[in-house]
């Protein structure tokens, strides 16, 4: 196979040897609004929710596939594609010198917070029904007024509880508020690198090989298991990862003519590694080039069907799927126990699905009523607050389609 020498216009050191046919010099940049991505996140987060889907059914999926065990990946999914996005979203400024790193805190908090919050409360209006009410919880640790606090500073995946507590999804929001705080760093560190793309996806791909020998050795769990047990340092280096994926992106296409081939054995390769439960390392970076390659093909015009409005809007109410799928199973499910006296009843089977359309609900609901207008408002207070007479607010706008197009 013979090799083709691609020089990166924005990446200083190597010129990388990429072997064609499956890339070529990319000719143009990214759009701003790369629906495809945003369409993949209903995808990750709709795994996620069949994972703690299956945990309600009478039946032991485990023994027949690992997919829907595995379906954790799909944060990881998010992890990566969140430094890929906020890289593509900032990255000018970042060359340029004209980040507001105080702007972006604050975009990213009215991003995660509002949504965050309202769950919170809904777990807690419901524990406290449940137990005036006399009924019992299989994890009562898990609703402790210790374990307020971290929650509502969005501490409680850094290593400081001991177990998953509240609305117990949201540990990954904690994650990611810890890798917002440390984008800026990141992302200058990975531009100041002597590396060009290619090199900086080594040393990123070499950094997850290490966090994941620290959480083996010091964790005793697998990174890619990590939860409220140090979640910090399973998104650190996936978040790095993306931030690097979006510098190769800028020199490298993939070649559209081999499109359908690429993608079949990328995602063959994913459903393989979770079938077998192999190494999650595998499989997040799979996921990783996934991102990749839909972005690349995006990019050119194709996959035009991941692009369309249903499965863009599906894709904008995944952060509202993730954050009340698990409150509106717990209810569901726990309620349908008590009222059946049984619950391991058949008619769990049939009443399951019923869970899957409130969920949907649930989301929309909460994306338009909440997530939505709180995001606004709060951008408009956090710009109003901090502009001065004589110059217009730091807190620069996102481009409409990735803005809050991340967890």
């Amino acid at each position: 196979m013979r090799p083709t020498r691609v020089v990166g216009t924005n990446s200083p050191g190597w010129n990388e040897l990429v072997p064609m046919p499956l890339f070529k010099p990319a000719i143009a940049p990214l759009p701003d609004d790369v629906r495809a991505l945003t369409a993949l996140r209903f995808f990750a987060a709709f795994w996620v929710l069949a994972l703690h889907y299956t945990d309600f059914m009478p039946a032991d999926f485990a023994a027949v596939t690992g997919f829907f065990a595995e379906g954790k990946l799909g944060v990881d999914f998010f992890f990566v594609l969140s430094g890929f996005i906020l890289t593509h979203v900032y990255l000018g400024r970042l060359e340029q010198g004209d980040f507001a790193w105080q702007g972006f805190m604050l975009r990213r908090f009215a991003r995660l917070y509002p949504l965050h919050l309202a769950t919170f409360f809904v777990v807690v209006a419901y524990v406290t029904a449940g137990r005036l009410a006399g009924i019992g919880f299989s994890v009562p640790e898990a609703y402790t007024l210790e374990a307020v606090w971290p929650n509502l500073l969005m501490l409680h995946a850094w290593g400081i509880q001991d177990h998953m507590s509240w609305n117990y999804v949201s540990w990954s929001i904690s994650a990611e508020w810890f890798a917002y705080l440390l984008f800026l760093p990141l992302s200058l560190l990975v531009l100041r690198l002597p590396f060009g793309p290619g090199g900086r996806l080594v040393l990123a791909g070499l950094g997850l090989l290490v966090a994941s020998f620290v959480a083996e050795q010091a964790i005793g769990r697998p990174l890619t298991h990590l939860t409220h047990d140090f979640g910090i340092l399973r998104i650190l280096p996936e978040f790095v990862l993306g931030i690097t994926l979006y510098h190769a992106i800028r020199t490298w296409d993939l070649e559209a003519r081999h499109a359908g081939a690429i993608l079949a054995v990328t995602l063959g390769g994913i459903l393989a590694i979770v079938h077998w439960r192999l190494d999650g390392l595998w499989a997040v970076v799979l996921l990783a080039f996934l991102i990749f390659a839909v972005a690349s093909l995006a990019r050119q015009g194709r996959l035009a069907w991941l692009s369309g409005p249903v499965p863009v809007y599906l894709g904008e109410i995944s952060y509202a799927i993730y954050m009340t799928h698990a409150i509106v199973f717990i209810v569901f499910f726990r309620g349908l126990g008590l009222l059946l006296r049984d619950p391991a009843s058949p008619h769990f089977w049939w009443l399951g699905p019923i869970a899957l359309a409130l969920t949907l609900l649930a989301a929309m609901l909460a994306h338009h009523l909440v997530e939505r207008p709180a995001r606004r408002w709060l951008n408009r207070l956090f710009a109003g607050g901090f502009r001065r007479p004589s110059q217009a607010p730091r807190i620069h706008a996102a481009p409409k389609a990735h803005r809050g197009a991340v967890f």
